[in-house]
């Protein structure tokens, strides 16, 4: 079954009690149509980022249903929020189903160690790398060039 979110701002003027009629009136829609609700999340008044219609706060609710729902009732969801002139924006989303992980088998520490055919050779040897750049400086320790 998909899942969805329908996050509802309302006029941050109306009543307490016209907030929870339109909140009532938002989930009936979403029954309507096939919906189950799963959470309504209420926020309350909030500050917005930027003004709509010049208003600087408003009155958030997200819920939460699920369903299976075609797209002329979800895009008819929307209309009729947008149409609701005590809305000041809805945004309806499907949210993505998590995919468990597949979990690979860990190989054991002693495993995973570098083994001598993944460098070359046995080692690093300390003077191997030391004479190498003494050759090249000469006796004094300079380089010659």
């Amino acid at each position: 079954m998909a899942k969805y979110e329908l996050v509802v701002i309302w006029d941050p003027f109306l009543q307490e009690a016209d907030h929870a009629a339109e909140l009532e009136k938002a989930q009936e829609q979403i029954r309507r149509r096939g919906g189950t609700i799963t959470n309504v999340d209420v926020w309350g008044r909030r500050r917005m980022a930027y003004p709509i219609q010049k208003k600087q706060e408003g009155y958030y609710a997200v819920i939460s249903f699920e369903g299976e729902i075609d797209a002329a009732n979800l895009h008819e969801i929307e209309r009729s929020m947008r149409l609701n002139e005590k809305v000041l924006r809805e945004m309806l989303t499907r949210v993505p189903e998590i995919k468990p992980r597949k979990e690979k088998p860990k190989k054991p520490k002693a495993d995973r160690q570098p083994t001598e055919a993944q460098y070359g050779r046995a080692g690093f040897g300390v003077q191997e790398t030391f004479s190498a750049g003494a050759a090249g400086a000469g006796a004094s320790g300079r380089f010659n060039g």
